[in-house]
């Protein structure tokens, strides 16, 4: 029994999967294509204008007639109608700017290549009168092979459409056999050539958009991590509050801004009362909890310019900004009392919580650095504790 050369099923998987990366590409496909047909039309236009002028004075020059005549009379029509059809293209590519993924705007770079095939085949077959070379054919499947992007579904039609046309187009005006033969082979060859050309470029533009595509993919995903990390360099793993490096550089630049505009800055020494008796009894996963509540529970109290952080342990600081010693008491004793009344609830009961708090306050003209305020509400903590715990100092 034979076995097969190829590995037939893989062929087909592969196969299917490039036509799915070819759905992929196919819109981003289309919008080059009008841009290229914005550049060319004008060019191929401006070409076959210029090409109708040289024969229309090239045939008044002509004194006789005959097969002379009679070729520069069809490639005088055939250059002038390609001019008037580039016109109708250059209106046709402008509307259809930004609307590629239209079917118009799909099917327009196709309807331009027939034309250019077309084209190419008339000249060919005109130039047989006078001359049995394909030139103008030849070059006109290299062109639709190389300047624009065309499925390979779409790109076999075409040039199998355009060798057909080629070889019953070339036998009205080639009248020797030899001759005939000779240029229905090479414009075979020129139409395989040509999609050859078509297949290649269009499976490296779709290979190489693929991987742009994953390459900006994962770097989207690089700058999200990325953030990420710089989010969890500043903020508090646990809690989510500002950690205590953060906190201090962004006290620093607050209060040196306070001093430049001569205001008063307050801040907010707080510390969980009993604490380690919640982890003593609950544990560790309990105390977690009621660190992330008491978080909410300041985050919540303070208003969106003052900067709420955590030092460490159940040890939290607020700064208020442009706040006077007497306005950063009352939020002070607003928060302990709300903290006092909101219990957290610990694997479904309610634990009661309370706070004490150290405050200490800047003068508006005072030269003080977070070091000095910081230490200060430090000294009124201790004092709060000494005092009985639960209180504002």
């Amino acid at each position: 029994m034979l076995s097969l050369p190829f590995d037939w099923p893989a062929l087909r998987f592969k196969l299917r999967q490039w036509a799915r990366e070819h759905d992929q590409v196919a819109p981003q496909a289309g919008e080059i294509n009008l841009a290229r047909m914005r550049i060319l039309t004008p060019l191929l236009g401006g070409l076959s204008a210029l090409s109708t002028l040289v024969f229309a004075f090239r045939l008044l020059l002509l004194e006789s007639s005959g097969a002379s005549r009679d070729w520069l009379f069809g490639l005088l029509w055939a250059h002038l109608a390609m001019g008037l059809l580039m016109l109708v293209f250059m209106g046709l590519t402008h509307h259809l700017r930004h609307d590629a993924r239209r079917l118009a705007g799909r099917l327009l770079p196709l309807a331009w290549l027939v034309i250019e095939l077309v084209y190419a085949t008339v000249l060919a077959c005109i130039d047989q009168w006078v001359t049995p070379n394909i030139t103008p054919f030849v070059l006109g499947c290299m062109l639709a092979g190389l300047l624009l992007h065309l499925r390979p579904r779409e790109s076999a039609l075409l040039f199998a459409l355009a060798a057909g046309g080629f070889m019953a187009g070339i036998g009205l005006t080639q009248a020797q056999p030899e001759n005939l033969l000779s240029n229905r082979v090479n414009g075979v060859c020129a139409c395989l050539l040509g999609l050859t050309l078509s297949v290649l470029l269009w499976r490296k533009f779709a290979v190489i958009t693929l991987q742009q595509r994953a390459l900006e993919k994962a770097n989207q995903a690089l700058q999200t991590k990325q953030r990420e990390l710089e989010r969890l360099t500043r903020v508090d793993g646990l809690t989510a509050l500002l950690n205590r490096s953060t906190f201090v550089e962004l006290t620093r630049n607050e209060l040196a801004r306070a001093r430049r505009q001569g205001t008063p800055t307050t801040l907010l020494l707080l510390d969980l009362d009993h604490f380690k008796q919640v982890n003593d009894t609950w544990g560790h996963p309990a105390g977690d909890e009621v660190l992330r509540h008491v978080a909410a529970l300041c985050s919540g109290t303070v208003r969106s310019t003052d900067l709420v952080g955590r030092l460490g342990g159940e040890e939290f600081i607020i700064l208020l900004p442009a706040t006077r010693p007497e306005a950063g008491r009352v939020l002070a004793e607003k928060l302990r009392l709300r903290i006092q009344n909101t219990p957290a609830h610990v694997q479904g009961r309610p634990l009661g919580i309370c706070m004490s708090i150290g405050l200490a306050s800047t003068a508006p003209d005072a030269e003080a650095s977070f070091d000095t305020l910081y230490a200060a509400a430090d000294q009124a903590l201790y004092q709060a504790k000494q005092w009985g715990r639960n209180r504002v100092v």
